[in-house]
């Protein structure tokens, strides 16, 4: 199990410290008029070696932030992480209608990876189908069945798993998606072990 720190950038970043490998990029939460300057400083910390992907970005029509700043945004950032070669970690919120044009858009090369999928197999799908990697984490151990059904249907190398949450052990959603899945946990551990490294190039 590997240990990726997301480090939320903004325009009045003056700091960057990380003790490990890590992700920077501009949160939905913080799209506001002076995202470009954040999305700049991103573009300068793109190329620092424990820097793997940019992320997390992406769209929230449930936060206050202004959604035209969202969008433009998380369009720059995509092509952003084009330039540079690394992976998009996704936050997506009541916007995966806006998400999917704007991937079919772009046409990626780089992966794309959607953080934090509740959602269930209809969307797990679409996504799926657009090249994304889903992202589970501890909303699988509320086995909901239609999360169960989309964490089912995902290939064996097209999903992560993870916490941002400090109360729930990782190991815990590991070992719920290994039942739901029906694998040896030591099984779907190698296959996640195998699905990072090609993700973030390591």
């Amino acid at each position: 199990m590997t240990t990726l720190v997301n480090i939320r950038i903004t325009a009045s970043t003056e700091v960057f410290e990380t003790d490990g490998i890590c992700t920077v990029g501009l949160h939905p939460w913080d799209a506001r008029d002076d995202w470009r300057d954040a999305v700049d400083l991103i573009e300068e910390l793109a190329s620092e070696e424990l820097v793997l992907g940019i992320g997390e970005c992406g769209l929230d029509r449930a936060c206050d932030s202004p959604w035209i700043h969202q969008v433009d945004s998380f369009e720059y950032i995509g092509d952003l992480a084009e330039r540079v070669s690394k992976p998009l970690i996704i936050h997506c919120v009541k916007a995966h209608d806006e998400l999917l044009r704007i991937n079919k858009f772009i046409d990626p090369t780089q992966q794309w990876v959607l953080h934090g999928f509740v959602k269930g197999a209809d969307l797990a799908r679409q996504c799926l189908d657009a090249g994304m990697i889903l992202s589970f984490g501890a909303a699988v151990l509320n086995e909901s069945a239609s999360l169960v059904e989309a964490v089912r249907l995902c290939p064996a190398d097209k999903f992560l798993l993870e916490t941002d949450d400090d109360d729930v052990k990782i190991e815990d959603v590991y070992s719920a998606v290994a039942a739901m899945r029906g694998v040896p946990l030591e099984d779907l551990c190698a296959t996640l072990h195998q699905t990072f490294e090609a993700v973030f190039k390591q």
